[in-house]
């Protein structure tokens, strides 16, 4: 007995065979290899089976007698038949006059045979043999490529999930075998598609997409399930996207391997393009860096809307733009916070987190928007590029719903009206509007459509919702490759998908934001108003109640780019309505803030006292 243990022996034997299994005969082999060659060449030999069976076919009805000579006939003729009308079914104009020209021929010949005295004789036989061989001269030429060897591929191979598949000896690449085999041929979903210009990448590969004559990229799009299913893929792995320039038939697919979204990228530092007006806000699915847009250069400030449901990363978007905007000199970020939980409410010079700061921040928004147009009349170009002598005035909302929505209780109309003025006229006079929001309808924007339709037309980011209308509401239209509430809450290995989403005016690809470690440590830069902007009088943001401001200050100071206004009491709150009225601004309440500079509670009691 043996003291050696048994898991230190091996047993070896010819591929494919267990440990212990008895290699195979000789005999075997040559079946298994005839298979194999039968399997390969299949296409190459159906024309000598076809002449072969004519042949027979033609003999056992010439030798036949009586009847037998009818029944033996029209079983062969039945056979050419058959073949035609299989290929007249699966078959392409091609295949269907081919066949057809075969099947006559065959047909023809079996009832030649029937009339000679000898059909089997060196005439007729080369008459078969000789024309059936120019006949399959057509069909040797289109398959001259014997069919793959696909023995190997029945086994596992031990590589890694990203590793590129391997060329065949052909050069035809398996995945482009697997695509016509399973979704380009006939019956399939993208039955007439083909793929073309395969590359890989770290993370997976890309390809090209042709259709047929008369069919649209959009039809990839409701093929995505297919698509994962051929290649044994997760969902939220293959991207179709529209080819710029390019025909309607033809799209980019980018086919995921591994999710590279799943590790976080941090915001490394200010990354503004102060020529494009851009900052990086997303990493898409395949690497690509998408920007945000904060101006469009020569056409004024670009608004912004972001949508998602609490946990989806707004906030963390939101930190993140105004880090780049408070980082530029040609940029300066106003917060409102809907909900008061912003860690940039006790750092920024102008930062409010109550419906009562909203309006006076707004107000003085609105005024300084005034101020400045005076600068467009003066010059030649229809709107302000932000410079560092002008800069851009981003005014952030978050959870901007708590702030324009009205109730029983609460009247927001005014806010409404002051944040739809401003995204209206603001793009022309360097003020952009960045409102976040978990569900982008009309109600949670104050009964606003202007509003909203303002807002998509700016830069759009799309984060994970609850419900399908949620998501339909924040699109402008253009298919999306998965519906926003269909984003997962969770990675596979449990951690949070912050930040993961659409950016709906870039690549229609999954992305996911930039993350601003901590914004406490990002140090306040203080950027100075144009002198026009900087000559408006400044409400005390922090007032404990509407109306109570500070007394008056003459310069805004080096380090401030706001200043007190002037104390109003009752009488010089009066005095300015009047004067407004006199100068034409309409009645209602909103213009008089607007043009005055009051809350609503001094132009309200004002009007009181005036009637």
């Amino acid at each position: 007995m043996s003291d050696t243990p048994e898991t230190e022996t091996f047993e070896t034997g010819a591929p494919g065979t267990e440990p212990g299994e008895a290699p195979p005969s000789s005999w075997d082999l040559a079946c298994e290899e005839l298979a194999r060659c039968r399997r390969r060449y299949r296409r190459q030999g159906l024309p000598l089976a076809a002449i072969g069976g004519t042949h027979i076919a033609g003999g056992l009805a010439s030798a036949a007698s009586g009847a037998m000579v009818l029944l033996s006939l029209g079983v062969g003729l039945g056979a050419a038949a058959g073949a035609y009308a299989y290929a007249h079914q699966r078959g392409g104009r091609w295949s269907r006059t081919y066949a057809a020209v075969a099947a006559a021929s065959s047909a023809g010949w079996q009832t030649a045979a029937t009339t000679v005295a000898d059909p089997t004789g060196p005439v007729m036989v080369g008459v078969l043999w000789v024309g059936g061989a120019a006949l399959a001269l057509p069909w040797w030429w289109r398959h001259a490529e014997p069919d793959l060897d696909v023995t190997a591929e029945l086994a596992e191979p031990d590589v890694a999930p990203t590793a590129p598949a391997p060329i065949p000896p052909t050069g035809i690449d398996p995945r482009v075998m697997t695509w016509g085999r399973h979704l380009g041929a006939k019956g399939k979903a993208l039955a007439g598609s083909s793929l073309a210009d395969m590359v890989d990448f770290a993370y997976g590969w890309k390809t090209t997409v042709e259709l047929p004559i008369g069919h649209h990229w959009h039809e990839i799009l409701a093929a995505q399930k297919a698509i994962l299913s051929v290649y044994d893929l997760p969902d939220g792995r293959v991207f179709p996207e529209a080819i710029p320039g390019a025909s309607v038939r033809k799209a980019r697919l980018t086919v995921l391997t591994s999710d590279p979204l799943e590790r976080v990228t941090y915001w490394t530092g200010p990354g503004l393009d102060p020529v494009a007006g851009t900052c990086p806000l997303m990493t898409t699915a395949d690497g690509e860096l998408l920007g945000f847009r904060f101006w469009w250069p020569g056409a004024g400030a670009c608004h912004a809307l972001i949508s998602g449901i609490n946990g989806s990363g707004k906030s963390k978007i939101l930190d993140l733009l105004i880090a780049e905007a408070n980082a530029s000199d040609r940029m300066i970020p106003w917060l409102i916070d809907g909900g008061g939980t912003s860690k940039w409410l006790d750092r920024l010079p102008t930062a409010v987190g109550t419906p009562a700061g909203a309006r006076r921040l707004l107000t003085y928004a609105l005024r300084v928007m005034d101020a400045r147009r005076p600068l467009i009349r003066r010059g030649d170009a229809d709107s302000l590029d932000p410079t560092p002598d002008l800069p851009l005035i981003s005014i952030v909302i978050d959870e901007a719903h708590k702030l324009l929505m009205s109730d029983d209780e609460t009247d927001n109309t005014d806010i409404r009206r002051m944040c739809e003025r401003l995204a209206q006229e603001g793009r022309k006079f360097a003020i952009q509007l960045i409102l976040a929001t978990q569900v982008p309808s009309a109600a949670q924007l104050g009964g606003s459509t202007v509003l909203r339709d303002q807002l998509k037309v700016g830069a759009v980011v799309g984060l994970r919702v609850a419900e399908s209308t949620s998501g339909n509401m924040i699109t402008s239209g253009a298919p999306m490759p998965e519906p926003l509430h269909h984003l997962p809450a969770v990675f596979p290995d449990g951690s949070p998908t912050k930040g993961l989403g659409y950016m709906l005016t870039g690549r229609m690809i999954r992305s996911r934001s930039l993350l601003i470690e901590d914004p406490r440590s990002q140090p306040v830069t203080v950027t100075r108003l144009d002198p026009a902007s900087a000559a408006v009088p400044v409400p005390d943001l922090q007032a404990d109640e509407p109306g109570t401001d500070h007394p008056a200050q003459t310069s805004a100071g080096p380090t401030s780019p706001l200043r007190p206004a002037v104390a109003t009491g009752d009488t010089e709150a009066t005095r300015r309505v009047e004067q407004a009225l006199h100068d034409g601004t309409p009645g209602d309440v909103p213009a008089l803030m607007r043009a005055t500079g009051l809350s609503m509670g001094q132009v309200r009691r004002a009007l009181a006292a005036r009637n």
